[in-house]
């Protein structure tokens, strides 16, 4: 009961954006998520979600991103859930489950997520990849509904112990 790469790769930039937007740990919010797929597929540890959300925040330090770093992630997260890759979109209904449903493969977590955001930016800086159309929430997104259930739990201060 692996999670999907690519749930595991959004699940990272929202504990990136999620951490860059509030006031508390970033502990906080990979326990969310740590938590909330580990009750969909096989554990993963809260420093699988931590140290890549450390090394994206510091890449976008370095690129100066500022102000726009939570809207470049949430283009981000939009884009790793509606493409595989650039010009490649993902089939949102199967046959048989869900795109939510577990993977064969193993996850690979930290290095991929920060490769896939660097790819990503640069894409977004020559205008080859798409961005979130105004008003897209991943929260309120109908296509993953047990995905969107976890990004939409809050997380308050007692949440870091």
């Amino acid at each position: 009961m692996n999670c999907p790469n690519w749930i595991y790769e959004i699940c990272v930039a929202r504990v990136t954006s999620e951490y860059i937007a509030s006031e508390l740990d970033i502990v906080a919010f990979a326990k969310k998520y740590s938590e909330g797929l580990g009750t969909l597929y096989s554990p993963i540890p809260i420093e699988a979600f931590t140290e890549p959300s450390q090394e994206i925040v510091i890449f976008l330090a370095e690129i100066e991103a500022g102000e726009n770093a939570v809207e470049l992630l949430e283009n981000f997260t939009y884009f790793r859930l509606y493409f595989e890759a650039l010009n490649v979109p993902r089939k949102l209904k199967t046959v048989f489950g869900t795109i939510e449903d577990p993977s064969k493969q193993p996850l690979e977590p930290k290095e991929n997520t920060l490769k896939a955001l660097r790819a990503y930016i640069f894409g977004l800086r020559s205008n080859t990849v798409p961005t979130k159309p105004p008003g897209w929430q991943l929260e309120n997104d109908e296509n993953i509904p047990k995905l969107a259930e976890i990004v939409a739990k809050p997380v308050t201060i007692l949440d870091m112990f």
